[in-house]
């Protein structure tokens, strides 16, 4: 870039099974179709169709229809409250495109956005835990081609905002039992409506005992004979730490606390461990990932050693993209929609407008570097505001929009107040239609992240024409190819040594390349042009998932 080199029906409870299951005699146990409101089936896009490596897969079990069941804490458009919320969502999705039965089980939060979907009671179920017997109600709805269940425990899920929130956001008091009765009762969800699934998908730590409980609690139960699981890692720093004696009131042996026990770890039990302990397979979301978390304690957050013993059940799958949501063509949430032969007028035009509605000069002149992300050490936000002097005193313009980290929301809101005098800094709290207008406005993405497993906004970014200066870690690896390494390929500007002084030397380079319109094109031609979807990633989970089902 710069100018110089540079399902069957449901059966009935074995004699010893783990919980009991009550059915509403006057409710269906099965899942019912219901009519998709006009605003979810607009969010429907096809991904594409089934690529080489589900071919493959597909040997394995004579290429029949998977009951996947998905276990997740979040996902679009219930509730959100990052990344892995879009990636639950296209993921479910875009199985069902392909043909697959694909459920997934999600708690009924206070703040869930049905948006005019339909809910049918289906019962209900009992889970043994903490010394008595906890029932939760189903109800059940259809997204997109996705059967969805909502496991209703208002003592559990009714008193808080989201996934995280326990009378705080983030908050830890509640979630030992929150997260275990969720992964039981997911189970158990699945029994009560029919659904005996063939692959259990659960993701990060909030559902990763689920294969524990498969494994050590229901392992002798034949509605779960044939299943098989997998659990994803998104980010192996959130693991779900809590003490010993817990394992019982959880339904476990207290061996699998003990030294040696599947759920023990340190001085305790740690839920993601349990789950990579117990799965059948492992993912994370990126290939680079995959390696960093089995190499460094600096990655793999003390699991490490885990992940090393299963070396050979872990693949990084690289996340997609939604092309119909991310995407400056057809986006009615800009100023001015533009492609690949007119990206140079479009995102000047997407400029102007940014920089009036922020309070920014308007300058055509002027490159923006945007923030697009959650305020936190993890992300680099320090050295993003430590770069932001020598972006202003080059003449370009910065634009935040983010939220997260108390402290580092305050060092934000002194920047801005500190720059917003001359017109070169702005801020805006995280909005999901808003930052459709920073994309679109901006020339660069600042991704200066200590560990990435793979990142989104840098994809995004690339479709719009934006080009993301990240650090070369993680997702971030294998997503963006160094303009001054490979210039006809590349589509974006790695940091070298970002917490050095790395960046301020990436963003000289940015600013020639902003000099030179011919470079500054050509890279944003290469980095629309790119195939970020979510087809690869898709062909990739089929054929495991079709492995695993097939091994039975």
């Amino acid at each position: 870039l710069s100018a110089a080199p540079a399902a069957p029906a449901a059966a009935a409870a074995p004699e010893a099974a783990p919980a009991a299951v009550a059915l509403d005699a006057a409710t269906s146990a099965n899942t019912p179709e219901t009519k998709l409101a006009p605003a979810a089936q607009a969010a429907a896009a096809a991904p594409p169709a089934d690529g080489a490596a589900a071919e493959a897969g597909a040997a394995f079990d004579g290429g029949r229809r998977l009951n996947i069941l998905m276990a997740a804490a979040e996902s679009v458009p219930f509730i959100k409250t990052g990344g892995l919320a879009d990636v639950v969502n296209d993921v479910s999705r875009g199985l069902a495109e392909r043909g697959h039965r694909v459920t997934l089980v999600m708690p009924k939060y206070k703040s869930l956005k049905l948006d005019g979907l339909p809910l049918t009671r289906a019962g209900h179920i009992s889970v043994p835990m903490d010394g008595g017997l906890h029932t939760a109600t189903l109800w059940t709805t259809r997204h997109a081609g996705v059967d969805v269940i909502l496991i209703d425990r208002p003592e559990l899920f009714q008193n808080t905002k989201g996934p995280y929130d326990s009378g705080s956001v983030y908050g830890e008091d509640a979630n030992e039992l929150r997260w275990a009765f969720y992964s039981s009762a997911a189970l158990e969800a699945a029994r009560a409506v029919g659904f005996r699934p063939d692959i259990v998908h659960a993701h990060d730590w909030h559902a990763a005992l689920i294969p524990a409980y498969l494994k050590r609690v229901y392992q002798g139960d034949p509605f779960f004979a044939d299943t098989r699981s997998v659990v994803t890692i998104h980010n192996i720093a959130f693991q779900g730490h809590y003490p010993e004696d817990a394992a019982a009131r959880l339904g476990f042996s207290p061996r699998e606390a003990e030294t040696g026990g599947s759920l023990r770890h340190k001085d305790g039990i740690n839920y993601l461990k349990a789950g990579l302990a117990n799965a059948d397979a492992i993912t994370t979301v990126s290939r680079t990932y995959a390696r960093e978390i089995q190499d460094s304690p600096a990655f793999g957050m003390g699991l490490e050693d885990v992940l090393k013993a299963r070396a050979r059940d872990l693949t990084g799958i690289v996340n997609g993209v939604d092309p119909a949501l991310w995407g400056p063509q057809d986006d009615a949430l800009i100023a001015r929609r533009y492609g690949v032969d007119d990206a140079a007028a479009g995102k000047a035009a997407n400029k102007a407008d940014l920089q009036r509605r922020m309070g920014l000069n308007v300058d055509p002149d002027a490159p923006i570097f945007s923030v697009a992300s959650r305020l936190s050490h993890q992300k680099g936000i320090d050295v993003v505001l430590d770069a932001v002097n020598l972006i202003v005193g080059r003449g370009g313009q910065v634009v935040i929009s983010g939220a997260g980290d108390p402290e580092l929301e305050r060092r934000v809101a002194e920047v801005v107040k500190f720059y917003s005098y001359y017109g070169r800094v702005a801020f805006h709290t995280f909005d999901e239609a808003f930052v459709h207008a920073v994309y679109a406005a901006s020339d660069f993405l600042l991704m200066p992240s200590r560990f990435e497993p793979c990142g989104l906004s840098q994809l995004i970014a690339q479709r719009f024409g934006t080009i993301p200066i990240v650090a070369r870690t993680g997702g971030l690896a294998d997503t963006v190819t160094d303009l001054r390494e490979d210039p006809e390929r590349g589509d974006g500007l790695f940091i070298r040594e970002a917490w050095d002084g790395g960046i301020w030397a990436t963003i000289d380079d940015a600013y020639a390349g902003h000099r030179n319109p011919e470079a500054l094109a050509a890279a944003r031609r290469t980095a629309m042009s790119k195939d970020s979807s979510w087809g690869p990633a898709l062909d990739e989970y089929e054929a495991l998932f079709r492995r695993l089902a097939g091994a039975r």
